[in-house]
């Protein structure tokens, strides 16, 4: 638990709790710039009008883990967290945009968000580079003690506690949900796990390995895959298994079910078309599907099919168009700052035979792991899952993966926590198919009315804004079967199976 306590100055809370809302909320909101907790500091208390009329708290905990909590007139009687992306670096609150509907402060929650605990871009890990303070507050402290701090505050702003607490977030975002479900159990009512970043040493060690595949002697310049391979490789894919869940939409319904192998493609006789794949881009190409073993361990599930030659897909996430993508530049960073605290640590000479002891310590900090929610499930808490199968950041496997293990460990996991995999979604929104469902209101419901999400519904926009296209997500192993008649764009044409 936190050592965060009240300090109220010899005054008793309950005689300065002012309910938002009232004539007198501006008042209300300045004087939480007096309000005392230890070890924070509230720095500026602004009423803001515009929009959804509340009241913005900033402020310090500690040294340098900066929060921004949102007050609304108009409460609802909940508290709703947000996580962030990456590395996060800035105060950011996915509440405030999360899947499909209103976020969290227009529905009348209050709501918070965090720096992590640094100041940085969402990709440059220089900030933890031998300072293992700011590595454990952003591995799982500074949620935790920002949540704490926010409900705090809103007890006294409100003269009530929340009575209920969420947590919502995607890639960083989503892992920080199941950290809070492993480590700090008591702090949310119900969370969210979008796309998760939950195993950090994994899926950046699984980069370092397809590095060293594409890259073997550090020469980035120019990708190894060209669009005319993307496009070659995307759309034999699909050739070969769009069909197979019964409508010929350029998605795959679950890739798994797909009978595709890369070896599949042409190879290319002598100098390199777009019509075969040269035995350096093969290579390269298996690589980002395999799943490498170390010692027994699988340390990455690798990549499901699905998505690649889609704009924004593995080029964007994967390839690079200069030869080395952000997914690569950020496990580099990870293992030079994190792993072994040199800037100037080469991929290329690694071995991985140390690699389970290399990992080990910062394992114990960043990665949510851990299948043991016995704590969770013993307060009656709810956790959802999503992730989208065209996923080329975070990988759709891996998510599975967790999900796998808890039920093999607990045969009644689902009575606590559920995963929908959305056909042809991308990390955390974006894709050629429906992407975004209410998540807010499927655990809201699951947890205060009892209602255990079973089908949902996701939404594709147009470029007006419109939706164009709705689909079932259903709850797994079930996935949408399209029941061979009516609109295919229409989600009441499937069903759950």
């Amino acid at each position: 638990m936190s050592s965060i306590s009240w300090v109220t100055a010899g005054i008793t809370v309950s005689a300065f709790a002012l309910v938002a809302g009232q004539s007198n909320a501006n008042e209300a909101c300045a004087d939480l710039a007096s309000f005392m907790l230890q070890d924070v500091r509230i720095k500026t208390t602004d009423k803001v009008d515009a929009g959804t009329p509340h009241c913005k708290v900033a402020g310090v905990i500690e040294k340098e883990i900066n929060f921004e909590l949102l007050l609304p007139n108009d409460w609802n009687g909940r508290f709703m967290m947000g996580g962030g992306g990456a590395y996060v670096g800035s105060i950011q609150n996915q509440a405030l945009a999360y899947g499909a509907g209103p976020g969290a402060l227009e529905r009348g929650y209050a709501t918070v968000g965090t720096d992590t605990g640094h100041v940085s871009t969402l990709v440059d890990g220089d900030w933890a580079l031998n300072n293992v303070e700011r590595q454990v507050n952003f591995g799982h402290r500074a949620v935790h003690l920002t949540a704490v701090t926010a409900k705090a505050i809103i007890e006294r702003y409100y003269a009530r506690a929340p009575e209920y607490s969420y947590f919502v977030g995607c890639s960083r975002g989503g892992g920080q949900a199941m950290m809070e479900t492993q480590r700090y159990p008591e702090d949310f009512d119900g969370l969210v796990a979008g796309a998760p970043a939950y195993d950090w040493s994994g899926f950046t060690g699984g980069q370092i390995r397809t590095l060293q595949t594409m890259h073997p002697d550090g020469d980035t310049k120019g990708p190894v895959l060209t669009g005319a391979n993307l496009e070659l490789l995307g759309t034999t894919i699909i050739a070969a298994c769009d069909a197979r869940d019964g409508v010929a939409d350029g998605i795959l319904t679950d890739p798994r079910d797909c009978p595709f192998e890369p070896d599949d493609l042409q190879k290319c006789e002598g100098n390199a078309r777009a019509d075969c794949v040269t035995t350096k881009q093969l290579a390269a190409i298996k690589a980002i599907y395999d799943a490498p073993t170390i010692d027994g361990r699988r340390i990455f599930a690798g990549f499901p099919y699905g998505g690649e030659h889609i704009p924004r897909g593995w080029e964007a996430s994967i390839v690079g168009v200069d030869g080395l993508s952000p997914r690569s530049e950020f496990a580099i960073d990870f293992y030079q700052n994190f792993v072994f605290s040199d800037p100037h640590w080469d991929y290329t000479h690694y071995d991985f035979a140390n690699w389970k002891q290399d990992v080990a310590k910062v394992s114990a900090m960043l990665d949510a792991t851990s299948t043991d929610l016995s704590e969770f499930k013993k307060r009656d808490g709810k956790i959802i899952f999503w992730t989208g199968w065209s996923d080329h950041l975070i990988t759709a496997l891996g998510t599975v993966d967790y999900y796998d293990k808890l039920t093999a460990a607990d045969p009644d996991a689902d009575e606590y926590s559920r995963l929908y995999m959305l056909p042809g979604m991308f990390h955390c929104a974006g894709g050629p198919a429906p992407d975004r469902a209410d998540w807010l209101e499927a655990i809201r419901a699951w947890v205060e009315d009892g209602k255990a999400p079973e089908r949902l519904v996701s939404l594709q926009l147009d470029e007006s804004g419109r939706v164009s296209r709705t689909r079932p997500i259903c709850p797994y192993p079930q996935i949408a079967s399209y029941g061979g008649k009516g609109d295919p764009d229409d989600e009441a044409s499937f069903a759950c199976k």
